[in-house]
């Protein structure tokens, strides 16, 4: 399992990814822009997403 977040992180690292929280396990949207993930989250049906920021390796972001 940690092998596969590891992977997964890489993937998305820098990108908002959307999520349904009640199923929690499939990544259903990804991108930088994360109005335009919300919106795709949206249009699969999911209408309250959960979304989060994958930060890059070795970065430092402030919010």
């Amino acid at each position: 399992m940690a092998a596969k977040r590891a992977t997964t992180k890489r993937k998305y690292e820098g990108k908002f990814i959307a999520f349904d929280p009640a199923k929690k396990v499939k990544v259903i949207a990804s991108g930088r822009d994360m109005g335009k993930v919300i919106d795709r989250a949206r249009e699969q049906g999911v209408e309250g997403p959960a979304v989060v920021f994958v930060p890059k390796k070795g970065a430092t972001y402030f919010y």
